[in-house]
This record gives structure tokens, sequence and C-alpha cells, in this order.
């Protein structure tokens, strides 16, 4: 009785500690000045076609490990020609912690950048939750989230910074195995595209080689040829590969060599041959 009376008491006081460890704050400004910082671009997807109505936006983050603070300093939409621009101020203070050195490792301070792609169809588009039935990502969303323009960051400077979103389609690969398959392991389709800013790829995707890496999980049969359906990235360059995540491990492995997905529509999209 006395432990649940204690527990009423320290519940409401836990509470509004934990709802001030996160605050949020607006700074934006209504026009630029000389030192104010300009990020513009293009918004495209495969083939150069503008993605317009796409929201763009930039905060400065200061977070601790008991405390977060949000300054929402800019934020844009795209127009019909898939065109943005964006304007911010930075304090001194806010200067310095982006481009110097903090001691205090307990703190961190950055820029994030956010791409809501929750305008684009999903059924057109290749979009973050694509990826969900691997990595469990939901949002449709990209995070930047230690943004950095290109080059050091200079007040009264314009920064170029184009976005890219592929568009995708459902294609048809054989998969040709010279030996048993377990039905039991995972199987994963990885396709590799160019993909979000063209100067930084999303923290939350891994990197090779200047391409972003997407997951799309499918089942295979323990047979020696059979056909397979999955939605890939649709654009120049656009890789595809199977993986394989054996029985009682945790991780994929290359299960086939990559093969390019074909930039118009068509009923195939090539063989997998399995290792």
């Amino acid at each position: 009785m006395e432990k649940s009376l204690l527990y009423l008491l320290v519940l409401p006081v836990l509470m509004l500690l934990l709802a001030g460890c996160h605050s949020e704050e607006d700074d934006f400004i209504d026009k630029p000045d000389p030192k104010s910082l300009i990020i513009r671009g293009v918004a495209r997807t495969s083939g150069g076609q503008p993605l317009p109505n796409m929201e763009v936006k930039l905060d400065f983050r200061e977070a601790s490990l008991i405390t977060t603070k949000v300054y929402h300093k800019a934020k844009a939409t795209t127009d019909k020609d898939g065109s943005y621009i964006m304007f911010f101020n930075l304090s001194d203070e806010e200067l310095k912690s982006l481009t110097t050195f903090v001691g205090d490792a307990r703190v961190s301070y950055n820029l994030q950048l956010t791409l809501d792609l929750n305008e684009l169809d999903d059924r057109e588009y290749l979009l973050p939750s694509d990826d969900s039935s691997v990595r469990g990502s939901k949002e449709k969303k990209l995070f930047y989230y230690s943004y950095r323009p290109q080059g050091a960051l200079q007040l009264g400077k314009v920064y170029e910074e184009n976005v890219f979103i592929s568009r995708k389609q459902l294609v048809s690969v054989r998969v040709e195995s010279n030996g048993t398959i377990n039905e039991k392991d995972k199987f994963a389709v990885r396709n590799r595209v160019k993909y979000g800013l063209e100067s930084q790829m999303p923290a939350q995707f891994d990197l090779e080689g200047g391409l972003v890496v997407f997951y799309r999980s499918v089942t295979l049969k323990n047979t020696h040829s059979q056909v397979i359906q999955v939605a890939c990235a649709v654009a120049e360059g656009s890789k595809i590969a199977l993986y394989r995540m054996p029985e009682g491990e945790y991780n994929y492995k290359a299960f086939s060599s990559e093969i390019e997905v074909p930039v118009t529509k068509t009923v195939g999209g090539g063989i997998f041959r399995t290792y």
C-alpha cells in the first residue's frame, strides 16, 4: 500500500521531468540578410521529371544524454518545377558549435535536414518504407541527422542541394540455382541506386560506391529454376542482387551476382544465378 502511494506521488514529478527533456522552438526568418545561409536546389526523379509539393526542412539540434533542444530554422516546399529555396540564420554560438571542436563530448550540435516524401505515391516512387520488410522503417521521410553542406560552413553563402528520388516498377527475375535451396533461410533482393541528396547519403542507409542500398524480402522455393517479382528503382545505374540470411544467422550475405535494372519497362528483369 505504501509503495503504491509512493509511486502515485512520484509519477507526476517524473512525467514533468521527462516532458522538460525535449523542447522545440521556431526560429524562422522572413527574408535573408547578408549573413544568412541559403539552401536551394531541384528535386527530380528518373528521367529528370520534377517532384512538386515535397517539403524540405532544416533544424538545429542540441542534444545530450538527458535533453534535446530543436530549433526549426527553415522550411520550403518544391514548386511545380521541383525547385525550392530556404534561408536561415545562425547565432555566433550556433555557428561556433558547428564549426569548431566542442570539448564537452556529452553534448552534440548538428543540423538536421529532412525530406518529407509523404506527397509521393508509393506505388510509383521508391520510398524509405519500401525497405520495411527488412529494416522496419515505416516513415516516408529521409533524415540527414548530421547534415553538412559541401565545403566549410560559411555565413552568407548559397548551397546547392539537388534531390533525386527514383521511380519504381515491378520486375520479374528468374532465379537459377545449381544446388539445394533451404526454404527456412531468409532471402532479399538488394537494390543499389542513386537516391536522396546528391551530396550526401542518408545515415540510416548503407553507402556503397555512392549508391544507397534498399532491401526487399522475397520467398524462394527449393527448385532449380523459379521466377520472383520485386519492386525496384528504374533509373540509370540501378542494380539488383539476391541476398540470403542462413537459418539461425542474423546478417544477409550475397547469394548471386548483380544485374542492372532495365530503364525501360520490360517483362523480364534478368537472371539471378546463385552461388
